[in-house]
């Protein structure tokens, strides 16, 4: 029997697509991610169904879609039925591990790992008003950076955290940073592994996600005033649905009273979130290094991409937020294949196509009830197009995107966005009322894909009983 592929899955938090040397940006240093890009197949247009992480996570991790698997927004936990890509690879034989953040509220996926750890913790900071976010309960990487003699601190603890939009550049040493550690226990996994037996390891970086820390020599690694410039006019806000100008005006926003913040405040958040890329960039170095020096980088397949993107200051509006705009949508991902040459496919992808695609690369069928397609075919150049609309959704709002435009669908109201992305490729100008035959044309392609993508084959029905790997006696018919 031929010993399946090894599957290193790495992900990053909140990395846009336009941030990597890879991509095209000239400032950004990412030379160990540019090199393992350089051996794999580059999907340069990949988007993620949900601008958020937990939905997002769901759903590259189910195939699914998240009207489908039902995580619509951080904080909502995945049906114990659902099946994850982790748990299909564990049914397959593989040694299933998660280092670093995954997101995944769902028992079953906790039960399934044989290794987990870096697990929750980037600490949830809430603002208090005594102002004491002294660590009582130092979790083991906190307890692991007080071993080293300093003390980690976060979000609000940090010194004019909202005043600086979540940029504090840490002056704590390289090691003692939160994707250093995530970094150094996958290390620490992969050296101590048995490799006889085929293995699965999630590595969830926490990074770039503010508060933006970079530390060391990545602290202050770039000047804000050479960053990229933002994409933002003086009236793009108020041609948008009024759902924007109410963002700008959240009262419980963590960075409220952005919009008074002066350009070079967001030009030193830039800066920042630039340095933790950075920073994150060495650790995948270190990782794929291991995985030469280990004997197993010839037998491993490697994944990179992000949960979603970042505003950073386009449109005025710094870290996330909840819209359809690319900026959220667009994230880097590549599949580096041991023996299969490079390749550029600019197809349009999406992130439910990371499981059916890693699953048959491996050797194996994804379940039935799996809804992205295998992009397979793409990497061997066979076929050119799998899709011509993509689809994403965040809260009530759900949009569609082809090559040429996207419809952004606000449920009963008589508003919306439409962008042109050939002459408007960084969605200033939303055209909604301005082209009325587009907007019903794309309207009408919106429902017929809603249609398209609805659940006709749900886990839950009559895959499992409430024990894991029990099956089913009986069926649910209708």
């Amino acid at each position: 029997m031929i010993k399946r592929p090894n599957i290193v899955f790495i992900t990053t938090d909140h990395l846009r697509y336009d941030t990597l040397g890879y991509t095209g940006d000239r400032v950004i240093q990412t030379p160990a991610i540019d090199a393992l890009s350089e051996r794999s197949t580059r999907f340069s247009n990949c988007f993620v169904q949900n601008p958020v992480c937990s939905p997002s996570r769901a759903t590259f991790m189910t195939g699914r879609y998240p009207k489908n698997h039902g995580v619509k927004w951080n904080g909502s936990k995945l049906n114990e039925n659902e099946i994850t890509m982790v748990e299909a690879f564990k049914n397959q034989g593989y040694t299933t591990a998660s280092v670093g953040k995954h997101g995944i509220g769902q028992q079953r996926f906790r039960q399934i790992l044989d290794h987990m750890d870096a697990v929750g913790i980037r600490r949830g900071w809430k603002e208090r008003a005594d102002g004491n976010y002294t660590v009582t309960d130092p979790n083991p990487f906190e307890q692991y950076v007080r071993d080293r003699g300093y003390e980690y601190k976060t979000g609000y603890a940090l010194p004019n955290f909202r005043k600086n939009l979540g940029a504090v550049p840490s002056d704590l040493p390289e090691d003692c940073h939160i994707d250093a550690y995530v970094g150094m226990k996958s290390i620490e996994y992969l050296e101590g592994l048995d490799t006889s037996n085929p293995f699965f390891l999630w590595v969830g970086f926490y990074g770039p996600h503010h508060p933006y820390v970079p530390s060391g020599r990545f602290a202050n690694m770039y000047d804000p005033n050479a960053m990229p410039p933002f994409q933002r006019t003086e009236n793009d806000i108020a041609k948008k649905p009024p759902e924007y100008s109410l963002y700008f005006k959240a009262e419980h926003h963590k960075y409220r009273g952005f919009d008074q913040a002066p350009d070079e405040t967001f030009r030193k958040m830039k800066a920042a979130y630039y340095g933790m890329v950075s920073q994150i960039d060495h650790q995948v170095g270190l990782i794929v290094e291991t995985l030469e020096k280990k004997g197993v980088a010839d037998e491993t397949i490697v994944i990179f991409l992000s949960d979603h993107g970042e505003f950073l200051g386009d449109h005025g509006i710094p870290a996330k937020a909840p819209f359809l705009l690319d900026c959220m949508l667009h994230i880097p991902c590549f599949i580096a294949v041991p023996g299969r040459a490079s390749s550029d496919c600019d197809a349009l992808t999406e992130t439910v196509d990371l499981f059916p695609t890693i699953a048959q690369l491996s050797g194996f069928d994804a379940p039935e009830c799996v809804q992205g397609l295998d992009l397979s075919p793409l990497m061997n150049g066979e076929q050119s197009k799998i899709r011509d609309v993509i689809f994403a959704e965040a809260v009530d709002k759900r949009c569609i995107r082809t090559r040429e435009w996207k419809y952004i669908h606000y449920p009963a109201k008589n508003y919306g966005e439409l962008y042109n992305l050939i002459d408007d490729p960084f969605e200033l100008n939303n055209l909604y009322d301005a082209q009325p035959e587009k907007r019903e044309e794309m309207k009408r392609t919106f429902y017929a894909h809603m249609d398209a993508t609805e659940d006709f084959i749900h886990p839950k029905y009559d895959r499992f009983t409430a024990k894991q790997g029990e099956p089913v006696t009986h069926y649910m018919t209708w």
